[in-house]
């Protein structure tokens, strides 16, 4: 192949990426006198902000972001903190079926949500947590734990053992080994892991919908998908889409190298 023709594929492919996106933006900037089904699909007739305006003055959106970011940062720090804990004892401890318990994290990863979705629904009914963001801050956790765990036991598998030994001969218990010395090196995989619990809540739609019946305490998905859908005038659920999904999409640019070698990490030998 040609560096033409691999040019013009990866043209296309990113064109082809970036339409949904761009639909997205054009009708977020249509109004409701310029109907989606009719004109041009890919351009506003008279273009308006009338949409960002009104979700940027609307104190409901301000509550959804608010969740949002504070359903993650807790879902980032129990994930991190579980994860880093377990792949530590996977992999420099001498546990038991110690493969086989990172196969059997490997595996809980791969289960659909829906097989999930009811026992996580009794329990969260069990502890009193239905409409209450603290039920979104236990069960996210839960979804990344296994990948979080199977990335971290990777990447310290990855590690000279020297460094353990080095770290105990100083006498550094677990917490310190971790903090000192193998969580600087094993940033990537810590961005991996945060880069995946992040769009786990923003991507989120079953469990916010279903755990979170009042509009302020859900997040933003659950809240523009359950309490903001508008068929004549899709344009403001379109303009908090974008709104809320950019921050991800511009972590994921900025730090698309980091994760792609935190991810690189995540083999089983």
């Amino acid at each position: 192949m040609t560096r033409a023709a691999r040019a013009a594929f990866l043209v296309a492919m990113l064109g082809f990426c970036l339409a949904p996106i761009y639909w997205e933006l054009v009708v977020s900037l249509k109004g409701v006198e310029d109907p989606v089904g009719s004109g041009n699909p890919w351009w506003p007739e008279a273009a308006t902000l009338a949409h960002y305006g009104a979700l940027l003055h609307s104190s409901l959106f301000g509550h959804w972001v608010l969740n949002t970011v504070l359903v993650a940062g807790v879902t980032i720090l129990l994930s991190l903190a579980c994860s880093c804990l377990a792949a530590f004892a996977l992999a420099f401890l001498d546990v038991p079926l110690g493969r086989g318990i990172v196969l059997a994290f490997f595996a809980t990863y791969l289960l659909p949500q829906g097989v999930l979705f009811v026992p996580l629904a009794r329990l969260m009914a069990r502890l009193h947590l239905i409409d209450s963001p603290v039920a979104l801050m236990i069960t996210y956790p839960s979804l990344v734990i296994p990948f979080a765990t199977w990335v971290m036991w990777s990447f310290f598998r990855s590690l000279p053992p020297e460094l353990i030994d080095h770290a105990r001969l100083e006498g550094a218990g677990v917490v310190a080994t971790l903090r000192h010395v193998l969580l600087p090196l094993a940033l990537p995989a810590v961005a991996a892991v945060s880069l995946f619990a992040i769009a786990v809540v923003f991507n989120d739609f079953l469990y916010a919908f279903t755990f979170i019946g009042h509009p302020e305490n859900t997040t933003l998905m659950g809240g523009i998908g359950a309490f903001n859908v508008d068929l004549q005038d899709p344009g403001f659920t379109f303009a908090a889409i974008l709104l809320g999904g950019a921050p991800v999409a511009l972590l994921c640019a900025f730090f698309a190298d980091t994760y792609a070698r935190g991810l690189g990490t995540g083999f089983i030998d």
